[in-house]
C-alpha cells in the first residue's frame, strides 16, 4: 500500500496524471502486463524511466521477500514438527520398564499425573487429536494412534514396558487392548477399568491382571467417606503424600532380593529404623498381616512397607541392597 502510495503521488505530481491514470500504470507494472497510459514529456522521461526501474524492483524485491518468509515460515513448521516427533521417539525408545497408559481423558489424565508425582517413566498413547496440546502443555511423552493398533503400542514400547493401564471409554475397546498387549508382551502388568460388571470377566479372560470399576470404587470410597473419614483421609494423605512425610511402598522378592529365604528379623530388621512392616502378600495369594518376623520370605512374595523417606531408603537397601527396589511386572502400591 505503501508503494502504492508513492507511486501514484509520483506520477499525479510529477508527470501531471489523473488519479485514474496514476493508479492504472501502478497496476499495468505490478501485473507485468505493461501498456501506455498518459505521455510523458521528453523533458521528464528519463526521470520516469529512472522512477519505474526503481519501482519495479522495489516491487520484485517485495514479492520475492513475501515469498521468503512464507516458505521459511512452512519449513520452518515442518522442521519442528519433525524434530519434535523425531526427538520424542528417540526418547520413547530409550525407555525400559516404564508403564503405557491407554487413553487421556479424565482417568487417564489423573494417572499420568500421579505417575509424574511418583517419578515414572510413561507413555501414553491417545488418537483423539484434541488431547495432544494438553500433552504437550504437561511435557509428557506420547504416541498419537489408537492403543488397539499393535503398531501404536510397538512404538510406545510395550516389548520393553513394566505396566500397561487401559482406561478408554467402552470395555469392548479395552478388551482389544489388553488382548493385543498381552500376545506383544505376556510378561507385562495389565491394569483396565470396566465399565459394567459384565466386562470384568471378559477383561480379566483376555488377559488383564486387575479390573477397576471407577463406579464401584466411587460408591465405596464415599461410603467409607461417611462411615470413617478419618481413617479415608489419613489413607490418602499417606498414599498421595499430602499433609504428611510418609509413604507407603511394596518390595517385591526374586531369588535375587536379598532377603529371600531370610526371615524379617536380625539383620533384615526394618522396624527398628522407623519403618512398618504392614504385610506380606505371598506368592500364592495369601495376605498376613501377623507373625511377620517368623516368616521366611520366598521368592515371589510382596512386601508392604509404611514410612518416612527417608527411613525407606534405608530400608529398601537394607532388604533389596538398592533403593530403587521395583523390579516386578507388579506397579508399586500408590501409582493405579
Amino acid at each position: 500500500m505503501i508503494l502504492t502510495g508513492i507511486g501514484v503521488a509520483f506520477y499525479c505530481t510529477y508527470l501531471s496524471w489523473t488519479f485514474r491514470e496514476s493508479l492504472l500504470k501502478i497496476v499495468e507494472t505490478v501485473t507485468t502486463l505493461g501498456g501506455d497510459v498518459g505521455k510523458v514529456p521528453p523533458a521528464k522521461l528519463v526521470t520516469s524511466q529512472w522512477f519505474d526501474i526503481f519501482f519495479i524492483v522495489t516491487i520484485l524485491f517485495v514479492v520475492l521477500w513475501g515469498v521468503t518468509l512464507l516458505v521459511e515460515a512452512t519449513v520452518k513448521g515442518e522442521l519442528v514438527y519433525y524434530w519434535g516427533t523425531r526427538r520424542m521417539e528417540q526418547r520413547i525408545a530409550s525407555l525400559s520398564r516404564h508403564y503405557i497408559i491407554c487413553g487421556f481423558g479424565r482417568m487417564g489424565q489423573e494417572i499420568a499425573r500421579q505417575l509424574s508425582r511418583s517419578h515414572r517413566a510413561f507413555v501414553v498413547v491417545e488418537h483423539n487429536p484434541e488431547q495432544l496440546p494438553s500433552l504437550d502443555a504437561e511435557g509428557f511423552l506420547y504416541v498419537e494412534g489408537d492403543a488397539r493398533e499393535d503398531e501404536q503400542l510397538l512404538r510406545a514400547g510395550i516389548k520393553r514396558a513394566k505396566g500397561l493401564i487401559a482406561v478408554y471409554a467402552t470395555d469392548e475397546e479395552n478388551v482389544y487392548i489388553t488382548l493385543s498387549a498381552r500376545v506383544l508382551n505376556p510378561k507385562l502388568y495389565i491394569v483396565t477399568r470396566s465399565s459394567h460388571a459384565s466386562g470384568e470377566a471378559k477383561l480379566l479372560r483376555a488377559g488383564a491382571d486387575r479390573v477397576f470399576s471407577p463406579y464401584v470404587i466411587g460408591g465405596r470410597r464415599m461410603a467409607e467417606a461417611v462411615l470413617r473419614p478419618t481413617v479415608v483421609e489419613f489413607l490418602d494423605a499417606i498414599i498421595n503424600g499430602e499433609q504428611m512425610e510418609m509413604v507407603l511402598e511394596e518390595v517385591r522378592v526374586t531369588d535375587a532380593t536379598r532377603v529371600c529365604g531370610k526371615c524379617l528379623t536380625a539383620e533384615n530388621d526394618v522396624e527398628s529404623i522407623g519403618v512398618h512392616m504392614l504385610g506380606v502378600h505371598t506368592r500364592d495369594g495369601r495376605m498376613l498381616l501377623h507373625g511377620l518376623a517368623q516368616y521366611s520370605v520366598q521368592a515371589g512374595d510382596t512386601l508392604i512397607l509404611l514410612g518416612e523417606p527417608g527411613q525407606m531408603r534405608t530400608a529398601l537397601k537394607r532388604l533389596t541392597g538398592s533403593e530403587h527396589p521395583h523390579t516386578a511386572d507388579m506397579p508399586p502400591l500408590g501409582e493405579g
